[in-house]
């Protein structure tokens, strides 16, 4: 009995010294923190972008498959009457003109317009007329004609279009061109013989226009 009495007693003291031990902290002792450190930047929003391309080729129009329509001026009218004098006889009647135009012509960028006389200051020219020969001081083989564009379009570097837009070949010019910014339109196209002062040899005038339009 006496050595049971001593083991409990023994286990009540080994209690007793393990709760001291637990209450060794002063109840207002102050904690660090012990977590790790954010890596990167936290934030409660966050935004990114990206970048859409795409491309849209330059490109001209000039009429269905490229073609304006030929003018025939018909008949080309002179004085051939008896009462007519000697200054007066043969030579042209007085101007004549003719229009052509095509469906559709622009551009979808800056680019240029130029139109151009194949026979330069000449104008039409009767090619036939050497065969038969003539009196230079009084007959010519050539007219000579104005041909005339007008369209919309706006002028490089404007965002707006006017129908003024014109370009004008006259009778001793070549050549003329014009620069605009992207446009669409239909252009029309006005030729105007002149009126010769010398007679005009028998035979049929012809010359052929050349329209170019293009990206610069």
């Amino acid at each position: 009995m006496k050595i049971s009495h001593l083991m409990i007693a023994g286990a009540v003291a080994a209690l007793s010294s393990t709760a001291v031990s637990a209450q060794t902290t002063p109840a207002n002792a102050v904690y660090e923190p012990g977590g790790n450190a954010n890596i990167g930047n936290a934030s409660a929003s966050v935004d990114a972008d990206f970048t859409i391309t795409g491309n849209v080729s330059p490109a001209c129009v000039l009429g269905a498959g490229g073609d304006l329509r030929d003018l025939d001026m018909g008949s080309i009218g002179i004085y051939a009457d008896a009462t007519s004098s000697v200054e007066n006889v043969f030579t042209s009647v007085g101007e004549s003109d003719a229009h052509t135009r095509t469906n559709l012509a622009g551009c979808n960028t800056k680019n240029r317009m130029t139109i151009t006389k194949t026979n330069g200051s000449e104008g039409l020219v009767n090619e036939g007329a050497a065969d038969g020969g003539y009196d230079g001081n009084v007959f010519q083989k050539n007219i000579p004609y104005t041909v005339m564009a007008r369209y919309t379009a706006g002028a490089v570097g404007t965002t707006t279009a006017s129908l003024a837009n014109q370009i004008t070949v006259l009778p001793n010019d070549d050549s003329e061109s014009r620069e605009h910014g992207a446009w669409k339109s239909a252009p029309a196209f006005k030729v105007t013989l002149t009126d010769p002062t010398k007679a005009l040899v028998a035979g049929t005038y012809t010359d052929t226009v050349t329209v170019v339009l293009e990206a610069i």
